[in-house]
């Protein structure tokens, strides 16, 4: 199949079209999970980690933040604070259905993550790869930057032969040939308003101001060779929550919530024991959170009171 219309129209026709981008809830019990994915992803990439916690009896929603997945070409109208309401309504919704509630966010869905669970009474979070600042000369120049470069073309560089670049386009562009050349053109072509950069920014930002204000206790995932969000920058969110029970680095990159990764036994194994933990606290069984990971784990698994980094 190749592309044929405009690269504004292209993403419309082919882009986040599997029923997996959209958003979904399971009903399954009291307890709830809310899954915020990242940029720029949709609840398909949220769908592993909900079925862990759906496998415990949880209820499960996957969110679809407003301007993502089918809505793609809109983004650039949409602002952080979009973001962030429906995270909070969507938070304030199951917060009055169930009785323990449980956010997890991916990247820069954990900042908006984090801001909501400091405003709002959660029963515990989950960080993956949590994004709170770029390590790029865009963002130590912006907003200078947004005014020299108003719009940007992120793939213009792209390698095709690249089996790891190729997979992460199939997540979105069903269907589409990526060793046709006129496709090619078209994905190199493809233009995004610096001003999203900017929101997705200040969304980081956000999260990290309120990290400190956040009570739940929190367990982060981090991959040691996550090109983007880099394991140090993860290490000084985590000393800045308050009730940190669990850091968990594995080997892997930035796609940990998908499940490829060889240490995925690792993550799911430290997400049920987190669930068990929070279901005895919503019980009022109050116990040990320094001890919700397996002790057994190969990894380095950081426990609080125990963190090490620079």
């Amino acid at each position: 199949m190749t592309m044929e219309r405009t690269v504004g129209s292209t993403l419309a026709a082919f882009a986040y079209q599997s029923p997996d981008h959209a958003p979904f809830f399971w009903e399954n019990g009291p307890h709830a999970i809310l899954l915020i994915h990242g940029f720029p992803g949709t609840p398909a990439e949220m769908r592993r980690v909900g079925q862990v916690f759906a496998g415990e009896g949880w209820s499960v929603r996957g969110l679809l933040l407003p301007g993502f997945g089918a809505e793609f070409d809109a983004l650039g109208h949409r602002r952080c604070t979009d973001w962030q309401a429906a995270v909070d309504d969507a938070v304030a919704e199951l917060r009055r259905t169930h009785v323990t509630l449980v956010v997890a966010g991916n990247s820069f869905g954990a900042a908006l993550a984090l801001v909501a669970a400091a405003r709002h009474p959660i029963d515990g979070a989950i960080l993956f790869a949590p994004f709170w600042r770029l390590d790029s000369w865009l963002d130590n120049l912006y907003p200078l930057a947004e005014r020299i470069l108003p719009r940007i073309r992120p793939f213009a560089r792209a390698d095709f032969s690249d089996p790891k670049f190729r997979l992460e386009l199939m997540h979105f562009l069903s269907g589409v040939d990526l060793d046709d050349p006129a496709v090619q053109v078209q994905i190199r072509q493809l233009e995004l308003p610096t001003r999203v950069l900017g929101q997705m920014r200040r969304a980081g930002r956000l999260g990290f101001a309120a990290a400190g204000r956040v009570a739940a206790p929190t367990l982060i995932f981090q991959g040691r060779n996550d090109p983007l969000v880099r394991p140090r920058r993860t290490q000084q969110l985590a000393r800045r929550l308050p009730n940190l029970v669990n850091y968990v680095e594995v080997d892997g990159e930035h796609d940990l919530v998908r499940g490829a990764t060889p240490s995925w036994r690792i993550v799911e194994q430290t997400l049920r024991a987190f669930a068990v933990r929070a279901v005895a606290d919503s019980k009022g069984e109050r116990s040990d959170w320094k001890q919700a990971s397996p002790p057994n784990l190969t990894t380095r698994t950081t426990f609080m009171g125990s963190r090490t980094g620079t």
